[in-house]
C-alpha cells in the first residue's frame, strides 16, 4: 500500500488562495505535487522596513497586474553542490508561477516585454541566492548582465511558469551565471534568458 503524500508546508507570507489557484490548473499542478519542490517566500514579501521588493510586493500586487505569484524551490542533490554545471535532475532549481491581469500590457491583450524581462531577472536572481546558500557565504548579489530571447507573446489575462538554475560559479560565489525559461501551458516557450550576478564589495 502506498504512503499518502504529505501536505506541502505553506509559509505564513503565502496565501492559501494562491496555492489553490495554481493547484486548480492541470499544467501547473505537477510541480506543486512534486515532493522535491517546497513552497518558499520570494519576491511577494516587502522587506527592509518597506523599502525592498516593493515592485512585486506592493506595486504589482493587484488583481489587474500580478494577480497571483507562487515560488517553489528544489535544492541541489549533486554529490558536490559547489561544482557546476549540474545535471537537470540534480541541479537546484526555482520555479515561479505568475498569473497576470490586463494592466501590464503593451499591445492589446499581450504582456509587455519589459515585464517578461523583470520576472526573468527576479526568478533567476532567486535561484542564484538559493544555490549560493548551499555552496558559499556571499554578499548581496546584483544583476550585471541579462540576455533575453523572446520566442512567443504572452496573452493576458493568463499564467506562465518560470524555471531557473545556476550554470557557473566563480570567486567563491562572487560571480554567478544562471539560465531560465518562461513557459506556458503545454510547454510552450515564451522566452529564454541567461545572465550574470555579481556580489557587492562592502556596504552600498
Amino acid at each position: 500500500m502506498s504512503t499518502p503524500r504529505s501536505k506541502k508546508e505553506i509559509p505564513s507570507t503565502v496565501h492559501q488562495t494562491t496555492v489553490d489557484h495554481f493547484k486548480a490548473q492541470p499544467w501547473t499542478r505537477p510541480t506543486l505535487q512534486d515532493p522535491a519542490f517546497r513552497i518558499v517566500s520570494m519576491s511577494r514579501e516587502v522587506t527592509h522596513g518597506g523599502h525592498g521588493h516593493t515592485l512585486m510586493g506592493r506595486t504589482w500586487n493587484t488583481d489587474s497586474t500580478v494577480q497571483h505569484l507562487l515560488s517553489l524551490s528544489r535544492p541541489s542533490t549533486a554529490s558536490d553542490p559547489s561544482s557546476f554545471p549540474q545535471s537537470e535532475t540534480d541541479r537546484a532549481e526555482v520555479r515561479r508561477f505568475y498569473t497576470f491581469g490586463k494592466d501590464l500590457n503593451a499591445h492589446p491583450n499581450l504582456l509587455h516585454g519589459g515585464v517578461i524581462g523583470c520576472i526573468l531577472d527576479s526568478t533567476l536572481g532567486g535561484v542564484v541566492g538559493m544555490a549560493l546558500s548551499q555552496t558559499a557565504e556571499t554578499s548581496t548579489m546584483f544583476t550585471v548582465q541579462l540576455n533575453i530571447s523572446y520566442k512567443k507573446p504572452i496573452k493576458t489575462p493568463g499564467s506562465v511558469m518560470l524555471r531557473s538554475w545556476v550554470t557557473k560559479v566563480e570567486g567563491n560565489g562572487r560571480k554567478v551565471w544562471a539560465k531560465g525559461v518562461v513557459e506556458g501551458e503545454g510547454g510552450v516557450v515564451h522566452a529564454v534568458a541567461e545572465g550574470m550576478w555579481l556580489g557587492a564589495k562592502g556596504k552600498l
